[in-house]
């Protein structure tokens, strides 16, 4: 975790429709206060507001202690990962995403329309797993043709993939189009996210 600096005490800034592609804000009532977290996907930073005004700021990934607990901020190269009030007792909860957020029109979208956002979290999974497939043969390929690793095993492997490049890039873009969607929901899994998780 990075260390957590006291802010600078300026209030939080409502969100801007252009801002969605670098800033995301989350939020929940908690121990007599309203708590909000700002994350700057650019500049890789989270700042926690205290009833409206900033009262910390981290690099992330965050952990910022409130009453009885911590708030705990992750994010990956596509999104965020972990956005929880943690509790003393392990209770977690999870901040609601704010208004004019991506984050808040995807929950929406869930919210209006169940079956789609079944498909949609379906369909990333399965767009990642089959990513991850063609990838870790491609990465072995990669390594093992490095002179010095190919002498210590004794050979180079040749990933039994060679798909043709439009193919590759179709793959790509829907691995990317997965990517976010799960960022969107703050869904994370160790082995499904593994091939994006290699950018962060």
């Amino acid at each position: 975790m990075a260390t957590v600096r006291t802010g600078d005490d300026r209030p939080l800034a409502p969100m801007r429709g252009w801002q969605v592609l670098h800033r995301s804000v989350f939020g929940l009532e908690h121990a007599g206060h309203r708590y909000d977290v700002e994350v700057l996907f650019l500049d890789d930073e989270a700042r926690l507001y205290t009833d409206g005004r900033q009262s910390a700021r981290s690099s992330l990934p965050a952990r910022f202690p409130v009453p009885g607990g911590r708030l705990e901020v992750a994010a990956t190269t596509y999104g965020l990962k972990r956005m929880h009030l943690v509790l003393d007792d392990g209770t977690t909860a999870a901040l609601r995403p704010a208004r004019g957020t991506a984050e808040r029109w995807r929950a929406e979208l869930g919210h209006r329309h169940p079956a789609l956002d079944r498909w949609l979290a379906r369909g990333a999974v399965l767009v990642l797993l089959v990513g991850l497939v063609v990838a870790l043969p491609a990465l072995a390929e990669l390594v093992t043709g490095i002179e010095v690793v190919a002498d210590l095993l004794g050979g180079s492997f040749t990933s039994p993939f060679a798909l043709p490049a439009p193919v590759s890039t179709t793959l790509t873009v829907a691995g990317v189009a997965a990517a976010v969607e799960r960022g969107l929901t703050l869904r994370n899994h160790w082995l499904i996210d593994l091939d994006t998780s290699w950018l962060d």
